[in-house]
């Protein structure tokens, strides 16, 4: 890749990011802070913004990770070579789902402060500036992914691996990695064996629901825990309640009027106690 695009690249988010702050600033002065749903929604778009931020930052750590593993191949053992193929498909395969990720972010910023009462029309700049540099980073990636598919025809043996990536991380990562979730409202969660009704003994100490001793995960969705540090519903915050076991600390749910964001801030607590993720909407 290009030095002088990934350069480019990095001052184009470092743009954005100054813009964010700017904007924060602006926004929380004390007449608005009076404004509880005002600054809700302003809230909720500065933790998008800030999501979207930290999505770019980790594109562009993989982004030298491949670089760096891709310099230099020719002279390594087959056993090496094998590994580094592993880990640069791993970390393209990272990329192109947290890029994704950042397009459905932004998708969604746009979308809810057009249709907020309390719309900011700087904002819709600023969304301007991120989709501008998710578009710029997308072909930079693509840049990246024809260098490797270079490295791919010269050396048989990086080939070799990449044909078997697949079936390796079906067998191995795919195993490791797999974590589970499932929202819906308490009678649907019920007529799907997700959790069971209560008795009036149990509702004396506060409990509302209950998960069944047994349930089928093929109803949850199922995604990757290494890849997944966001999750989206179209619900606003006050109807969500995690009904599953999370490290407290782990996560953070945040939200406007009409859709609410979890965002994981440390996968391996957030999924430790419970690889099956329980969201009643209420």
């Amino acid at each position: 890749m290009d030095p002088m695009a990934v350069k480019d690249s990095r001052f184009r988010v470092a743009g954005v990011v100054f813009i964010a702050f700017i904007f924060l600033l602006s926004s929380c002065t004390p007449e608005k802070q009076k404004l509880d749903p005002q600054q809700a929604h302003i809230e909720s778009m500065m933790a998008i913004l800030a999501q979207v931020q930290k999505n770019l930052g980790r594109i562009q750590q993989k982004e030298a990770v491949v670089e760096r593993l891709s310099s230099g191949i020719e002279g390594k053992e087959s056993r090496d070579v094998e590994q580094i193929g592993k880990d640069i498909a791993a970390s393209i395969r990272f990329i192109d789902s947290t890029l994704v990720a950042s397009k459905n972010l932004v998708r969604k910023l746009e979308a809810e402060n057009r249709s907020s009462t309390y719309r900011v029309e700087s904002l819709d700049r600023l969304v301007s500036e991120l989709q501008l540099a998710i578009n710029t980073k997308d072909g930079e990636v693509n840049t990246l992914k024809g260098h490797v598919q270079k490295l791919n025809k010269q050396l048989s043996s990086l080939m070799a691996t990449v044909d078997v990536l697949d079936e390796y991380i079906q067998d191995q990562e795919v195993q490791l990695y797999t974590v589970y979730y499932i929202t819906g409202t308490f009678n649907e969660l019920v007529s799907k064996g997700i959790l069971v009704s209560i008795n009036p003994l149990e509702k004396l100490f506060g409990r509302e629901y209950r998960l069944a001793s047994d349930f089928n995960v093929k109803l949850f969705k199922k995604v990757d825990m290494m890849e997944t540090r966001d999750l989206f519903f179209d619900k606003p915050l006050k109807s969500l309640k995690i009904i599953t076991p999370h490290t407290a600390g782990s996560y953070e749910l945040v939200g406007g009027k009409t859709s609410s964001l979890l965002l994981i801030r440390d996968g391996n607590a957030f999924w430790q106690k419970s690889r099956c993720l329980v969201i009643v909407t209420e």
